[in-house]
């Protein structure tokens, strides 16, 4: 857990929204022992992979059904400290692409975001916070794209630009934005 506090102890905030939720993130790792697994019901690790074209025109989303919306796909650790290893399992996971190449090993972002109660598996899950590293990955937008049935109702590639025209969770839209802007000044 050292290592990865050190991550978040490192990590230079690229707004204030990032800066508020890296001394959230220090505080919850001074807090509680078991962020990697949801062990923790009040807070814990996620990874997600912003997929993009290598042009950085498109994004590839996945349609949540808790959330009934599109988004980027992402999901716990279990106990996986490799962050960036989680998200690309993750993102493979939920869109069948294969072939996802990390662009920099180095978070492309961070967030603390609000999870709604809900049902999954015939199990009532509380309301909790995710802890959540994003890594830029590029993906192919003409390979076979396929979706975890269970937690996604499909996959598909959009326009970058057009986010806020496609996404209904409208808390998440500055955090797409930020993603957005970081990813153009990768490379």
């Amino acid at each position: 857990m050292q290592e990865l506090k050190e991550l978040f102890e490192n990590y230079i905030p690229y707004n204030q929204q990032e800066q508020v939720d890296r001394q959230l993130i220090l505080q919850a790792f001074s807090s509680f022992h078991n962020l990697l697994t949801r062990e923790n019901p009040i807070i814990h690790l996620c990874a997600s992979p912003w997929i993009m074209s290598k042009d950085r025109k498109q994004v590839l989303l996945v349609y949540h059904r808790i959330y009934d919306s599109w988004g980027w796909s992402g999901g716990h650790c279990d106990g996986d400290a490799n962050l960036w290893q989680v998200a690309q399992r993750e993102g493979k996971e939920e869109t069948g692409i294969e072939a996802l190449q990390l662009a920099d090993p180095t978070p492309l972002a961070i967030d603390v975001l609000r999870v709604p109660r809900h049902w999954k598996n015939d199990r009532f899950v509380s309301a909790h916070l995710h802890i959540n590293v994003t890594y830029l990955f590029y993906g192919d937008p003409l390979a076979p794209l396929s979706h975890k049935e269970d937690e996604v109702k499909g996959a598909k590639w959009f326009p970058a630009a057009q986010i806020a025209k496609i996404v209904k969770e409208q808390e998440m839209l500055p955090v797409y934005e930020k993603l957005n802007n970081k990813a153009s000044q990768i490379g």
